[in-house]
């Protein structure tokens, strides 16, 4: 009996050695699967920029002065349009630059543009020039108000001066194809939860 109780111990001492040098890659399942959710998560709110980036590059029309097609229009699809700005715009500063964003007369349509040299200098009371008047044509993202979160605060100011609704927001100079940044990032947060899901799942298969 005892020869068997120290085969026994022998044995138990050997597996627990060998489990204890086995290579061990990943987390445990739950940190596994929380972090394959938060990846999820991430890869749903991005999803909008990389299906962006893989549509058409053909612009959808949506007119010009007294031709306007606004019944064509798609949130998250490549546009153009040529119009005549409304009188106030509204600037904005990102990390890509200053931008102003303006109305378009005779529709319910807003448009973000880089500012040119002059509007970007300081009146004598601190504020920003009025925007160019000049009609213009622009070309890049268009989007739904809903998905154009960030600038919300843009439609309701235009709103309340203009007493106009507005409905979308196009980005100028926005092609499809051009952010390989958020692209790439899709891709590796995509490939983040995957290897979670595998190491959630090996997890799983090591303790069993």
């Amino acid at each position: 009996m005892p020869n068997e109780l120290s085969d026994d111990r022998d044995k138990l001492i050997a597996q627990m050695e060998r489990d204890l040098n086995r290579p061990r890659v990943g987390l445990l399942p739950p940190v596994a699967a929380l972090a394959f959710v938060a990846a999820l998560t991430l890869a749903w709110w991005m999803k909008e920029d990389a299906a962006y980036f893989f549509s058409s590059r053909t612009p959808i029309e949506l007119g010009a002065e007294g031709d306007y097609h606004l019944d064509r229009a798609l949130s998250n699809r490549y546009a153009q349009v040529h119009g005549i700005p409304t009188a106030r715009g509204w600037y904005v500063q990102d990390n890509d630059g200053s931008f102003v964003v303006l109305g378009l007369n005779d529709t319910n349509l807003l448009v973000k543009r880089v500012t040119f040299e002059d509007e970007n200098r300081r009146l004598p009371d601190g504020k920003r020039p009025q925007p160019r008047q000049n009609p213009f044509f622009a070309r890049g993202r268009l989007l739904s108000r809903e998905d154009a979160e960030k600038y919300q605060d843009v439609f309701k100011e235009h709103e309340a001066w203009s007493g106009a609704s507005a409905k979308w927001l196009l980005m100028a100079e926005e092609p499809p194809g051009k952010d390989f940044g958020a692209v790439s990032m899709f891709a590796f947060v995509l490939l983040f939860a995957a290897v979670n899901a595998w190491l959630f799942v090996r997890g799983l298969t090591v303790k069993r």
